[in-house]
């Protein structure tokens, strides 16, 4: 019998596929898709795209629509701990049994048509394990999350959704999407469809201009949601309550579980695309009250937030929330980076941003990690305050943990990569903070 992989043999597996799969393009996704018997086909589908929140408006919408009692499927990246995060069923990741049917159904595909194919890439794999997941849950909406850029983005495959949504956008992944807001906005617009309704933040006017530009010329409706459109009434260490001025929604007051100002947005956002979609404001308060999205602003210990602010922009609003939460002691940041990442512009916005009274640095177990003595560097180069360093993320969260007195707050941030290893080392001992 042949050996059928567990789940952590799947996970090395797909994590080895950069070392042999070669150059793949839409026409071999669309390809192997046809060999699974095109399992996107009939479904319905939200698109979602953006440098920073399109994961949180993912979030929002997959709760607004499962309050309004339809059968909803999500897609979304990256992980932080398992890697099943990455697919849920009405809010819940699927089973690990679940993952590893589809798992195995591509690779015994992609065993067997060797000749025909190229093999997929990473996250090709895991989209085409979305749509199998996805087609046998039988859902009745799929959120779907882009996984970098959009136009050339492998979930752009999908030839018609139901509403698209463009969350903010920013210079990120410059070598790749362009160096420019504009060749950003671009890139992201490109999973605007012919006909087909996109909502997107209309924050930055550069990318709200090539957002519209494209919509017209595809003869879809383009739907701004400004800042002027809703307006915070208050705040806690567990959420903003907000109301939003546009209709259908004109006057109603929200509350999200998150404490970032820039939550408002994003739930904007999907409270407009819910509504484009199904016609009905009912639900919409319940979903954007209980939706979760880990590793964004998230309290995981009395007094202790992590957040995945990963970029220029990300850090930006990153300390504009942090600034804006009570405190009565003092606040600590516990940092790292990825190597790719223009580390020291994140670093001097700390530094110059939120006044925290010291800083504890570590280093990423990712090939991915920037070396520790590069970001302690940084930070000398930055600020005076005090500085912790350790070459282990254990340690350096344990001293954390140490070192808060009664009052005070430790923010995390710098790093998805590193929220997952938090994460992680909470699931394996869970402590009180």
């Amino acid at each position: 019998m042949e050996h059928r992989m567990n789940i952590k043999e799947a996970e090395e597996y797909l994590n080895g596929i950069p070392r042999f799969s070669r150059k793949t393009t839409m026409e071999n996704e669309r390809k192997i898709l046809k060999l699974l018997g095109d399992p996107q086909q009939g479904q319905k589908f939200v698109h979602v795209a953006g440098t920073n929140g399109k994961g949180s408006v993912c979030a929002f919408m997959s709760s607004i629509l499962k309050e309004q009692g339809l059968h909803v499927g999500t897609f979304v990246s990256p992980h932080l701990v398992d890697i099943t995060e990455r697919f849920l069923i009405d809010g819940e990741q699927v089973e690990e049994a679940v993952f590893l049917d589809a798992f195995h159904r591509i690779y015994d595909l992609c065993m067997e048509h060797r000749d025909e194919i190229v093999h997929p890439s990473y996250f090709e794999f895991l989209f085409l394990i979305g749509m199998l997941i996805f087609r046998e849950k039988g859902v009745d909406v799929t959120v779907l999350e882009v996984g970098l850029g959009g136009r050339l983005d492998a979930t752009n495959v999908i030839e018609k959704p139901a509403v698209c949504v463009i969350a903010s956008i920013s210079l990120d992944h410059t070598e790749i999407l362009g160096d420019t807001i504009a060749a950003i906005a671009g890139e992201k617009a490109g999973i605007i469809k012919e006909g087909c309704p996109v909502v997107y933040d209309d924050s930055v006017p550069e990318a709200s201009a090539v957002i519209r530009k494209t919509a017209a010329g595809l003869k879809a409706e383009a739907v701004p949601v400004s800042p002027g459109d809703f307006e915070i009434m208050s705040r806690d260490q567990s959420g903003i309550c907000f109301r939003i001025r546009k209709k259908p929604f004109g006057g109603e007051e929200f509350r999200v579980s998150f404490v970032a100002d820039y939550q408002a947005m994003n739930a904007s956002l999907a409270a407009e695309a819910a509504w484009i979609l199904t016609g009905t404001a009912e639900g919409v308060k319940e979903g954007l009250l209980h939706a979760s999205w880990p590793g964004r602003m998230e309290p995981v210990l009395p007094g202790v937030y992590m957040d995945g602010a990963h970029n220029d922009d990300g850090i930006r609003v990153f300390l504009e929330t942090v600034e804006k939460i009570p405190c009565r002691g003092r606040k600590y940041l516990l940092f790292s980076a990825v190597v790719e990442k223009d580390y020291e512009t994140m670093i001097d916005e700390i530094c110059r941003g939120a006044d925290f009274a010291g800083f504890i640095l570590t280093e990423l177990d990712s090939y991915r990690a920037l070396p520790l003595a590069n970001i302690l560097a940084a930070f000398q180069k930055k600020t005076d305050r005090p500085i912790w360093s350790f070459g282990h993320i254990r340690d350096a969260f344990s001293f954390a943990l140490e070192k808060k007195q009664d009052g005070d707050l430790v923010f995390i941030a710098g790093s998805l990569y590193l929220a997952g290893s938090i994460k992680a080392l909470l699931k394996e001992a869970p402590v009180k903070g």
